[in-house]
């Protein structure tokens, strides 16, 4: 599987208490985030888009979708989405560009 038991959250996706406290679900809601997280960086534009509908147009209508993970785990929606725009936006823009550069070629 390749990934570590800690997910690479930017600080505002950390967990609220120790991963040994939390419950099965929540394990697998980390999980979820995590991989839809590492799918924001990926190089394979399907994987981005599905992870970028993810986190931020993804509705409150399954026990795993990102407003209902945000409210189990005690993390604001809104400030977690503006982290992510933060820190995401220049890996973005660059990967954007690159896909672009190879279209025209």
């Amino acid at each position: 599987m390749g990934r570590s038991s800690i997910p690479p959250f930017p600080p505002a996706l950390e967990a609220r208490r120790p991963l040994q406290k939390m419950s099965g679900i929540e394990h697998l809601m980390i999980a979820v985030v995590s991989t839809a997280f590492d799918d924001l960086r990926s190089a394979d534009v399907r994987q981005r888009d599905t992870a970028v509908r993810y986190f931020f147009s993804d509705p409150e209508t399954h026990v795993l979708s990102f407003p209902s993970v945000c409210r189990q785990m005690d993390w604001s929606v809104s400030a977690v989405r503006r982290r992510l725009k933060q820190t995401l936006s220049p890996l973005l823009a660059a990967l954007e560009s690159v896909e672009l550069e190879s279209q025209t070629v």
